[in-house]
């Protein structure tokens, strides 16, 4: 083996082992935070929960606030992971029905990464959320609607707060939930086809 190889196999498995542990400084993180919140979290408590020192993390990330922005962002690429196929569907009702499945669904099998993102992160490191409402907003465009940005917008407030009830009142919601997102969807996709009404003039 070159010289040359030698340097990029060494650089290779630094890299995989620099990656390795930033994996477990953030799995350490997300774990405090989902116990304890985001108060508890310091460098000084994940030090200890994978057994290195603080000044080690250093070496890794800057500083406490860059964690929080990093364990966001994973969980929100996550979320637009799971988002993305539904979003190439080509009937525009039943895309737009799929995405609403599926922020809910995700919401129910990943309550902690959902919590951890958009319930318990500080605004300071809250992820954009203008992917979420371009994919949405792409799917109202597709039924029709003339100014589909607002509509987005109100369309991932109902989603988020649907989401987050379901997690945090144990009593919601008293109507099935399948029936709860089509009451939701009904007006937005009625719109599918429909030209806005005029307002009479005087």
């Amino acid at each position: 083996m070159s010289h040359t190889h030698e340097g990029r196999a060494r650089d290779a498995g630094r890299h995989a082992l620099r990656q390795a542990l930033r994996g477990r400084i953030l799995d350490a993180a997300r774990r405090i935070v989902t116990r304890d919140g985001f108060e508890a979290l310091s460098m000084r408590k994940i030090a200890h929960a994978i057994g290195y020192s603080p000044a080690a993390l250093y070496l890794y990330f800057e500083n406490r606030d860059e964690i929080t922005r990093a364990l966001g962002e994973e969980g929100y690429a996550q979320l637009l992971a799971e988002l993305e196929p539904y979003g190439q569907i080509a009937d525009p009702a039943a895309r737009l029905r799929a995405l609403a499945q599926a922020y809910i669904a995700f919401g129910q099998l990943h309550p902690q990464a959902y919590r951890l993102v958009f319930i318990d992160l500080p605004g300071t490191a809250a992820p954009d959320g203008e992917p979420v409402v371009r994919t949405f907003s792409s799917a109202l465009a597709a039924l029709g609607h003339p100014d589909d940005a607002p509509l987005a917008e109100a369309l991932w407030a109902t989603l988020h707060g649907i989401v987050t009830l379901t997690l945090t009142r144990s009593a919601f919601p008293q109507a099935p939930l399948d029936r709860l997102l089509e009451a939701a969807l009904g007006p937005v996709l009625g719109l599918s086809g429909a030209t806005p009404r005029r307002r009479p003039t005087k």
